[in-house]
């Protein structure tokens, strides 16, 4: 049927796209039920996925074809993936934009320093990485006691 995806198709789709292993046709079914629903905090293949079309043809279930490709087109992963791109091709100079913009993809501490540890060639821990472009980064007021020495 064209302008249609089954759920065979739609895990063919994602494989194509993804370049991830073809998940399970339960996996679909699981997130077409509760899509909508908000999301978890770890980007999964059917994050975002659109619901079914309402009704079934030839006792099969149908998803139409854009909103599979433009769900596709615009997946969570692609978002995460440029994120690491953009922090191993960083210069340490210019990197914290590339931090804050990992963070808004979804990248964990631990992603972002696994990321710059893969391009600098050495270990770093996500402590590291929050200690140094986290939010605790932001320069706090000074709140020095200035002591007067006593008259003698």
């Amino acid at each position: 049927m064209a302008g249609h995806y089954t759920y065979d198709q739609v895990a063919d789709r994602i494989v194509a796209e993804l370049g991830v292993p073809r998940p399970a046709l339960s996996t679909l079914r699981a997130a077409a039920a509760t899509a909508g629903r908000g999301t978890n905090q770890r980007v999964r293949v059917t994050a975002g996925m659109p619901r079914p079309l309402q009704g079934r043809v030839d006792r099969q279930v149908l998803f139409d074809a854009t909103e599979i490709d433009t769900w596709l087109a615009n997946h969570p992963a692609r978002a995460v993936r440029r994120a690491r791109a953009a922090l191993a091709a960083a210069a340490p100079e210019d990197r914290q934009a590339a931090v804050d913009q990992a963070r808004a993809s979804g990248l964990s501490w631990a992603e972002v320093a696994d990321a710059i540890a893969g391009a600098e060639g050495i270990t770093r821990t996500r402590q590291w990485a929050q200690q140094l472009y986290g939010t605790s980064q932001t320069p706090q007021p000074a709140h020095d006691t200035v002591t007067e020495p006593a008259d003698s």
